[in-house]
């Protein structure tokens, strides 16, 4: 039996934390601003927006993991991979999907017939590419829809990793999606289509695939490397970490300095590779092992994902009944202290209504 990868619980609870406190940033720009801190405080949960990123490598890395060793399960199946993995994560997405569109039709927050639409195009994890409603109703669920692209081509990609070997399939993966990027960047100067495809496709694959694909690579270079007489507790070896340290000591500076000058791309990449860096440090640290084993930290990962389905919104509803009666400050103080319990408590009822309704269908 595989054994439970802790980190990976406390590093999951820290990108969430990094998307909330992002939309919460949103949602009250000026308390990022008008505040003791000054304008540092809303730089920095202005970049809450990369746990996306952390979250993409994350999904990578589980997913790859049962598949990383040659005792490991062999590959599923398409029709069986596609029905576990969709079949995990509906009941959670329809459940909250159905939640907002009652209330914003309750609200009056959007026409019905542009509600309709809008809920349509999310039922089938087609949003991405409708730039007309890529953020209507809840904006973060933009990412089921990349999610639900992964899970398409992850069978695809397994057998690209198992043939071409993890380094050249990492490699193949990077030059698609970032050659892609530069290429339509490049043809968006001179065409408004390639402009559009070019806007579109930083939510979708294979923009980023790179982020998906070096989660897969670490798990099967991991797995591989844990197995070991000598490994470590984390099972990562020193070298590895110090180069995970060394990505994020060099590219945090970097990106602090030229991010607004470089293009998107560029940007991205520096990000990408800065994330990576302190993921990959805090995946081998002891500590970060120890923390996630905690049942706190454990029920909070498992819930992070009904949670990133629910906060937004109360986020947003939240901010709307505080912005003008409060100082901004004090108003992004206060919608964080309340929404982030009730989030929480929300997305663990609602997991536990789904875990209902899946034992009585098995009954």
């Amino acid at each position: 039996m595989q054994r439970r990868v802790t980190q990976i619980e406390s590093i999951r609870v820290l990108a969430m934390a990094g998307i909330f406190l992002y939309h919460l940033w949103t949602v009250l720009p000026d308390g990022g601003a008008e505040n003791p801190f000054g304008p540092l405080l809303g730089d920095i949960l202005s970049q809450g927006y990369l746990g996306v990123v952390v979250f993409n490598a994350i999904t990578g890395f589980v997913l790859t993991l049962p598949h990383a060793d040659p005792g490991g399960k062999p590959p599923l199946g398409y029709f069986d991979f596609f029905r576990r993995r969709f079949g995990r994560i509906v009941p959670q997405y329809y459940l909250s999907l159905a939640l907002w569109s009652l209330v914003a039709l309750v609200a009056g927050a959007m026409p019905l017939a542009a509600l309709g639409a809008c809920v349509i195009e999310k039922l089938f994890f087609v949003q991405t590419f409708d730039p007309a409603r890529f953020f209507c109703l809840e904006p973060a669920l933009w990412w089921m829809g990349l999610l639900a692209q992964f899970y398409l081509t992850f069978p695809l990609l397994l057998r690209l990793f198992k043939k071409l070997g993890t380094r050249r399939a990492t490699c193949a993966c990077l030059l698609f999606g970032w050659g892609l990027w530069f290429l339509l960047s490049l043809l968006a100067k001179v065409s408004s289509t390639a402009a559009l495809f070019d806007y579109m496709l930083y939510f979708n694959l294979p923009y980023r695939l790179p982020e998906f694909a070096l989660g897969m690579a670490f798990a099967l270079a991991w797995k591989a490397r844990a197995s070991a007489a000598d490994a470590p507790a984390t099972g990562v070896p020193t070298t590895w970490r110090l180069v995970f340290l060394a990505l994020f000591y060099f590219g945090l500076p970097l990106s602090i300095l030229l991010k607004a000058a470089l293009p998107m791309l560029l940007a991205h990449i520096l990000l990408t590779i800065t994330c990576i860096g302190l993921a990959g440090s805090l995946f081998a640290s002891p500590m970060m092992a120890r923390l996630g084993a905690l049942p706190a930290v454990a029920a909070a990962a498992a819930a992070s994902y009904s949670f990133y389905l629910l906060h937004q919104p109360i986020l947003g509803y939240g901010a709307d009944l505080l912005r003008g009666a409060l100082h901004p400050f004090a108003a992004l103080c206060l919608l964080g202290a309340a929404s982030l319990p009730l989030s929480y408590v929300l997305a663990r009822y609602q997991d536990r209504l789904v875990a209902a309704w899946e034992a009585r269908g098995k009954r």
